[in-house]
This record gives structure tokens, C-alpha cells and sequence, in this order.
């Protein structure tokens, strides 16, 4: 996959990005506009019409313009708004089409580390791919993270879609941006990851004008979820008593394991621990039943109790793993980045 064309990124350094726009970061921006029709089998044609199709339907993709959004020049859309006293943005690019629909999570992760590192800074490689529904049911793919602005250094939130379109792909990116005026730099960093959650609500609201095709298929076949899974967590803290010298420490860990089999029944295994260094107390709890997918739901049915989760996505890691990606049920079930982050739990396939 070729580098993208960058006319507009110079010129945009040598500017220093100093316009209205600010908290948008124009720089990085105008550098993703210029990845539409790069590597596609059609160009990304005008926002907001369907093309190949009607929506829903084989071959059908659209994008609305989403409400109170402005339009910018060459496609796309912008919204700013003041929150208190801050300024928070979200643009939503039209990267162009992908062809072809088969190991949608490759190219994606390709597109990532090429496209999106070739003009933001600290972009990290093989980043982990989710998967969802747009709003008429169509699946997209997709991941998300914070990106340095390479002009002003300055935090963003990124999102790269890869939504299903008959016999290919549209990319889209969703770009969140936060700034301060006269802020202390040194926190600027922390108060812009802690706007993600208040913009990702505008994120959402854009997704509602996004169809893809076909609709009905699952998000995440059967097939993806036989297998055997394992996940496990620790975390550890350690104190000084500031009169005494001694220390203490205390851990907690805990690892759960999944076998889902092509019959449709399922094993499970959970080991937890938690205490002080060398005194630890374990717990173990075991169940089997059966297990269901519905739309992005996975249903476990078991003797003892049901379980159900979110389904995230069903990627492979670099060395060629199969995973689960999933969403314990909670009353707060949310794809936005810090529900992901805080509630995500992922299974990775055994030895």
C-alpha cells in the first residue's frame, strides 16, 4: 500500500495551523483528506449518496450529513461546540473505498500503520480491530486511538472505519479534538483524554447516517466463536508506612477460561485471588450449558447462571491468534473508548 499523497501537509506546517479551527488541528486533517481515491477501486465520490445500490441492499453505502454538522470543502463534515468554557470538535473524513471485503481486519490494521502513521505521531502498530453494526445493520470494522498532532504536538482522539459495502469497503475516519484557551500545556494532555467520553456522544450521533450493505449477517459467525479462550488480569499495589519502614503489598488476579464447542455447548473455568503478597485467598467457580449469538450479543446459557456479553470483535493478534473480544453485561453497555478500555476483556485462543 503506497504512502499517501501530502501536498497540503507543508503548507499547513509552514502556516503553524493558526486559524479559527484550532482545537481541529487542520494539519493532520487536510493530510487524511488527501487519502481518498488512494488505493481504491472507486473514488470516494460525493458525501451523502449512495452509490452501486440503494441502502441496505448489495453493493449500497450511504452517508448523511449529520444534524447541526457543517460541510466542508472536497467532503466531510465538522462540528465545534464550547463545553464548559473548553472547545471540543469531531470531523468525519470520507477516505475512499477498499476493494474487496475478504480479511477486512488486515487491511484495516495496514491502513492504520501506514496511512494514519504517516502523518500523526505516536501511532502504534497492529492496533486492535472491533467490530459493529452501523445504523441500518450493515457491519463495519473498526479501531481507535490518541494520536499526536505533528505541527502542534497536541492530543486527538482518531477512529478508522472500515464499513461493508457490497463487494468492498468505505473508510472513514472520526477525528476528536479538545482545546483550552490559555490552559497549562503540561495538563492539557490529560484534560483532552478525559473529553473523549463528552465528544464520542457526536461520534455516535454520525454513525446514525452511515449504511452499508448487506444487512443480516452476523457480527460475529459461529465459527469465529469455536474454539478454547482464556483471559486473565492482575493488578498489584505496594504501601510505605511512612513511621515504620515496613511495606506492604496487596495483588489481585484472576484469569478466566472459555471452551465454546460446534454443538453449541460450552465449559467454563474461573480462577480468582486476592491479599497480600504471600497470603493470598483463591476462589474458583465452574459452569457448563450452552451458548447462543444474536445479532452482537453472546448468550451463555449455563447450569448455575446465564451470562451474556457485547461482542467487540473477533480478531486475530500479530502471531496469527484467534480472539474474543467481549463486553461483560452491565447496565452501562457502551462502545464508547473508555467503556471499551475500562470493561473489554480479551479471550485469546489456547496452545
Amino acid at each position: 500500500m503506497s504512502r499517501p499523497r501530502r501536498p497540503l501537509l507543508w503548507i499547513l506546517v509552514a502556516l503553524g495551523g493558526g486559524f479559527a479551527l484550532c482545537c481541529t488541528g487542520s494539519l493532520g486533517l487536510m493530510a487524511l483528506g488527501a487519502f481518498s481515491g488512494s488505493d481504491s477501486s472507486a473514488s470516494g465520490g460525493g458525501v451523502g449518496v449512495s452509490r452501486g445500490g440503494t441502502p441496505g441492499e448489495p453493493g449500497g453505502f450511504a452517508l448523511d450529513s449529520p444534524q447541526g454538522w457543517s460541510q466542508r470543502e472536497g467532503g466531510g463534515f465538522i462540528t465545534e461546540w464550547v463545553d464548559r468554557g473548553d472547545t471540543l470538535g469531531v470531523e468525519l473524513l470520507r477516505l475512499g473505498s477498499v476493494p474487496g471485503l475478504e480479511d477486512a481486519e488486515g487491511k484495516l490494521s495496514r491502513m492504520w500503520s501506514e496511512r494514519i502513521g504517516a502523518d500523526w505521531n505516536d501511532v502504534k502498530p497492529s492496533p486492535l480491530v472491533m467490530r459493529r453494526f452501523v445504523a441500518n445493520g450493515a457491519r463495519a470494522y473498526f479501531t481507535s486511538a490518541t494520536v499526536l498532532h505533528k505541527g502542534n504536538g497536541r492530543r486527538f482522539r482518531l477512529s478508522l472505519y472500515l464499513v461493508e459495502a457490497g463487494e468492498r469497503l468505505e473508510a472513514l475516519a472520526f477525528i476528536q479534538s479538545y482545546f483550552s484557551p490559555g490552559g497549562v500545556a503540561a495538563a492539557q494532555g490529560m484534560m483532552a483524554d478525559n473529553s473523549w467520553g463528552t465528544s464520542h456522544v457526536r461520534v455516535e450521533d454520525a454513525l446514525k447516517g452511515v449504511r452499508g450493505s448487506p444487512v443480516g449477517l452476523p457480527l460475529v459467525a459461529d465459527s469465529e466463536v469455536v474454539g478454547s479462550f482464556s483471559h486473565g488480569s492482575g493488578a498489584a499495589g505496594q504501601w510505605v508506612n511512612t513511621f515504620t519502614g515496613s511495606t506492604t503489598m496487596r495483588a489481585v488476579t484472576s484469569r478466566s477460561d472459555y471452551v465454546f464447542k460446534a454443538d453449541h455447548s460450552f465449559q467454563h473455568q474461573f480462577v480468582g485471588g486476592s491479599g497480600p503478597a504471600g497470603a493470598m485467598a483463591f476462589a474458583t467457580e465452574s459452569d457448563e450449558g450452552t451458548w447462543s449469538v444474536k445479532h452482537d450479543v453472546l448468550t451463555l446459557a449455563g447450569a448455575k447462571r446465564t451470562r451474556r456479553f457485547l461482542l467487540l470483535g473477533a480478531a486475530r493478534t500479530p502471531d496469527g491468534k484467534r480472539t474474543l473480544y467481549l463486553m461483560p453485561e452491565h447496565t452501562g453497555w457502551s462502545l464508547q473508548p473508555g467503556a471499551i478500555g475500562l470493561n473489554g476483556e480479551l479471550y485469546v485462543q489456547k496452545e
